[in-house]
């Protein structure tokens, strides 16, 4: 008898049932060979079938589906020996024996099979180890296990869904649920057919995020088509895998019933990550979308093997950038934000453009022309509201920028540094995007210049679209009619009235020409001017040719006074105080931001002089001043700048400290009887001078007479912040003179500021009425006063106890002196029956003394304070109570330098 050959290094590809395997083998320079086998000797119940053409598609046997189980579970993925024992004629399918292990005691697969119970004894058997076959058998049915189990034999058949009748319907039911199944078969790389579990219902699934060379039939495979499907094949099929369905590719109700699914494969492992590595697949736009985990994953692995050029990047040719690797990433200060995708970021000394890569901005209407930039800005619907929006959250602020491409200079734009940049670990593309204020710039499948976040962008704007934001809101935008009164004298002549009589208004500087000539947008009147610094001569820069004018070089110190007031002003949100117009057209006046004069800013760096109009200004003393200290330093353009020496008087008074005394007459402080209308803590006040409290009562009378014998209609006054109005103080229901502070949109209340006392109110429209003019010409009677010298407590509880402790001695009478004027209101000395109240609360350890540059005037009242300040230390008073905190910077002692 001749010795059966036994064939070994094959493994188990697939499991069709419980007596059929799939065979491959050593792949050698191509796919490897395949063989099936079935298990001599034994027979499995047949699994149904799906249909096929106009086939009705067939039922299982009784345990058809356990059996098979039961052999993929002990075989699949395995290496196995066989010995072929005879060929069926008619299909020449190959019978045989299989073994799995090695050694001396290899399992026989067939005997397992019945001995388990999940296969039976084949009646003609053609092999000389019938007789053990059949003892197998017997010891099975006995045990009524597998194939014998006669009372489960009627639940032992599948109720399989082999097409959906409603795809979309089944992906609502089970989307973002972590589902079981089993792969069934693989059609290409990227597109599997999976049965779920234990459902049974089989569903064609396309890996969301990638696409794979495609295998149709008839047609000659895509390179590297084979090569992933085995690579595919080899991982997942007839394996327990788990998945999550992402979306459906088409179909519906009375659609197409093999409409595919697109999911990911999470269990054994991430699929798609591992064709993209290998260069198996590449990443789909439309379908990144919809992945359900992140996808930097996908872009990295691909990104990986282009640089590996591997399989479908063999000829790879990265983009050649010119950003060198130390300046892919840097952080600096925004400076400016150019539009509703271009920024200026200062980093160091150098400016640098960037623009947010893989996004635009709102543009026109198709056949609009918007005009210039800085018409559009208001032309282009939402554009305006996507300055605005990274305006407001990056100018001044630190970002971090990672540069993602480079757009080299092209039909005379220059070259574009496009990178992501974050405020925080915000991603300011994903912001915006998000807003509805900018949509996602498309790229090519294959373009590698995008945004690192691409596909995050993807889906801030399909959660856009989904929520109705900004451009995606359909209906008539937004409209910005805007007057430009830039040049137009008699326009700007109409408008100087109000803006005279308004006081300080808010506005927005759009463009610094020089340090002393800006750009300025005033929303409250929705118009666009020139404003000029007042009070000063600042040096001019560079100035380019025009068609009319030469090009000019930049006088000394002119490029420098430019990038200081830029750097201070630009694009930030100031007060103005206009004073007049010139010919031009152009608003004179003061300009201020957080407080801090413009004009007296620039005198005090030494990048301007005080001119001879500033004279007839309230700030010519303090221009004065700062100018003789720039002076005295030898400041920028007084760096040459030597003093005429003249003969000086001797003078018996003391220098006047420059900090504290702006206000104070050198012919002696002034004393005013006062009464306290207000307090906001205790050091800062409002107080009414006794002097004006006739004219006040008098004129409150006259108001309250005239709105009693004439009440306001209800909605027929419109107030408009900064307008002085009367306003009825719920306390007492009378009327008080007010400012309107700010208005809310929403709700339509009003913050007013009732100007003849201090406090403030949130009052309803019915409650606000115009006045005339004749009530509103007289100042507000309630002055804003700071205790000179000292600094209130942080802690909210000593501020309680401070305030008691001011409060019982307000009700003597109380005398004011004047020590300086800030933009804060007045620094005085407050006396209630000669007690001074400042220096009561220093002796008593509820504030600190103000340590002060230099002593002048006031030095005696200073060294008072301090020396109280230090008699409460020593004594442990209140807050000194445990000792010095103000040795000790730490934030738990509630005290910081």
């Amino acid at each position: 008898m001749t010795t059966p050959t036994v064939h070994r290094g094959w493994t188990v590809k697939q499991v069709n049932s419980g007596d059929t395997i799939v065979l491959k083998g050593k792949p050698r320079g191509g796919p490897p060979p395949e063989k099936t086998i079935i298990l001599s000797n034994i027979t499995a119940p047949k699994l149904g079938r799906r249909p096929m053409g106009n086939e009705e598609p067939t039922q299982d046997e009784p345990f058809a589906w356990e059996s098979r189980e039961f052999l993929r579970k002990l075989v699949i993925g395995k290496e196995i020996s066989f010995v072929v024992e005879y060929t069926i004629p008619n299909t020449g399918r190959d019978c045989g024996l299989v073994y799995l292990g090695s050694g001396d005691n290899p399992l026989c697969v067939n005997e397992f099979m019945v001995k388990e119970g999940w296969a039976a004894v084949r009646s003609n058997n053609k092999s000389d180890g019938t007789a053990k076959y059949e003892m197998l058998e017997l010891e099975a049915k006995t045990a009524a296990i597998g194939l014998h189990n006669e009372a489960g034999r009627a639940t032992a058949v599948r109720n399989v869904q082999w097409t959906q009748e409603d795809p979309r319907k089944l992906f609502d039911e089970l989307k973002g649920q972590r589902l079981k199944g089993v792969v069934e078969s693989v059609r290409d790389g990227g597109t599997l057919r999976v049965l779920l579990l234990p459902s049974f219902n089989y569903i064609t699934v396309m890996l969301t995020g990638i696409r794979c060379p495609s295998i149709r039939p008839d047609e000659q495979p895509e390179d590297h088509a084979l090569e992933a499907r085995y690579a595919v094949e080899s991982r997942l099929l007839n394996r327990d895998v788990e998945l999550v369905l992402e979306g459906t590719s088409g179909g519906g109700a009375g659609g197409n019933k093999n409409s595919n699914f697109v999911g990911s494969v999470l269990v054994p492992g991430n699929i798609s990550v591992f064709l993209l590595r290998e260069g198996l697949a590449k990443c789909v736009d439309w379908s990144m979308k919809l992945l359900s985990t992140p996808s930097e994953a996908y872009r990295s692995a691909m990104k990986q093997a282009k640089n590996d050029k591997k399989r479908l990047w063999k000829n790879y040719v990265g983009p050649a950038s010119s950003v060198p690797k130390d300046q892919k990433e840097f952080s600096g200060k925004v400076t400016e934000v150019v539009n509703g995708e271009t920024i200026v970021v200062k980093v160091g000394s150098v400016y640098k453009r960037v623009t947010l890569s893989s996004i635009r901005q709102p543009r026109p209407v198709e056949g609009q022309d918007a005009g210039p930039p800085s018409k559009a800005l208001y032309e282009v619907p939402y554009l305006f509201e996507a300055r605005e929006f990274l305006r407001k959250r990056l100018i001044g602020k630190k970002v971090n920028v990672t540069v993602d491409y480079v757009r080299p200079p092209n039909n005379g734009y220059p070259e574009r540094i496009c990178a992501s940049v974050f405020l925080g670990n915000q991603n300011l593309q994903e912001a915006i995007v998000s807003k509805g204020l900018a949509t996602v710039a498309w790229h090519k499948q294959d373009d590698d210049e995008r945004a690192a976040n691409y596909d995050a962008l993807i889906l801030a704007q399909e959660k856009a679209k989904k929520n109705k934001n900004g451009l995606h809101k359909g209906g008539e935008p937004p409209s910005h009619k805007v007057a430009d009164l830039a040049g137009n004298a008699a326009k700007s002549k109409q408008f100087l009235p109000f803006l005279q009589r308004v006081g300080r208004l808010q506005a927005v500087v759009e463009f610094v020409a020089s340090g002393s000539r800006v750009r300025v947008y005033i929303p409250r009147e929705t118009c666009l001017a020139t404003f000029l610094l007042s009070g000063i001569s600042c040096p001019r820069g560079a100035r380019p040719a025009t068609k009319t004018q030469p090009a000019t070089e930049a006088e000394p110190f002119g490029e420098e006074a430019l990038e200081f007031i830029k750097d201070q002003i630009m694009q930030r949100e100031v007060e103005i105080e206009v004073e007049a117009c010139d010919k031009a057209g152009n608003f004179i006046g003061y300009l201020f931001v957080d407080d801090r004069n413009m004009s007296l800013e620039l005198v005090k760096e030494g990048f301007a002089s005080v001119h001879s109009s500033a004279e007839r200004g309230k700030y010519f003393d303090q221009l004065s001043r700062l100018e003789s200290e720039a002076k005295a330093a030898k400041k920028r353009v007084w760096k040459d700048y030597v003093e005429k020496v003249e003969e000086e008087k001797e003078e018996d008074a003391e220098v006047v400290d420059s900090n504290i005394s702006e206000g104070a007459s050198r012919s002696g402080p002034t004393v005013e009887d006062v009464v306290v209308t207000h307090l906001e803590s205790c050091a800062k006040l409002w107080v009414q001078k006794c002097s004006e409290g006739q004219a006040l009562i008098s004129l409150m009378n006259q108001m309250r007479s005239e709105l009693i014998s004439n009440p306001p209609l209800p909605g027929s006054y419109t107030p408009r912040v900064n307008d002085v109005c009367a306003a009825i103080f719920a306390e007492d229901g009378a009327w008080y003179r007010a400012k309107v502070v700010k208005i809310y949109r929403d709700t339509g209340l009003i913050d007013v500021l009732f100007i003849d006392y201090g406090n403030s109110a949130t009052v309803s429209p019915a409650h606000v009425a115009k006045l005339s003019p004749q009530f509103t010409s007289m100042p507000g009677a309630a002055l804003q006063c700071q205790l000179a010298f000292i600094i209130a407590p942080d802690d909210e509880e000593w501020e309680t106890y401070a305030v008691r402790e001011i409060t019982a001695l307000l009700g003597g009478k109380l005398h004011l002196t004047e020590v300086a004027k800030t933009g804060a209101g007045l620094q005085v000395s407050l006396t209630s029956n000669g007690v001074d109240l400042a220096n009561h609360l220093l002796t008593n350890g509820f504030v600190e003394y103000e340590v002060q540059r230099n002593k002048g005037r006031f030095g005696t009242l200073m060294s008072k304070y301090e020396a109280s300040m230090n008699e409460a230390k020593k004594a442990h008073r209140n807050r000194f109570q445990y000792g010095d905190f103000t040795m000790d910077n730490a934030k738990e002692f509630g005290y910081s330098k």
